[in-house]
């Protein structure tokens, strides 16, 4: 039984190493960065409301800019206006997402 026990403090110790390892990597590489971005993205819905993610659809994501596609001009020039409060929510719920600005197609 000792033995057992000891495998599975081993693999433990392992898995929390490998842990580390992978967030040693995403971080040194860039990618933690692009993963935050990407969770923006994940997370259009919660963040603007359902309304809001019903009329748009994300492009995509270049450079800190997220891209998004509105169903009309009406939304898009609406949403335009709202564009500081969404860039708030981004950048309270996350902060580290790189996420700099927001253009309304």
């Amino acid at each position: 039984m000792s033995g057992s026990n000891g495998d599975n403090a081993a693999g433990t110790h392992g898995a929390r190493r490998l842990g580390e390892l992978i967030k040693e990597f995403t971080q040194q590489s860039g990618v933690s960065g692009k993963l935050r971005a990407y969770q923006v993205i994940g997370e259009w819905e919660n963040i603007v409301g359902d309304a809001i993610a019903r009329n748009t659809e994300i492009s995509r994501l270049e450079n800190g800019t997220l891209y998004v596609r509105t169903a009309n001009s009406t939304w898009r020039n609406e949403l335009v206006f709202m564009k500081p409060a969404i860039m708030r929510k981004i950048r309270e719920k996350y902060p580290d997402s790189g996420v700099e600005d927001i253009f309304f197609i």
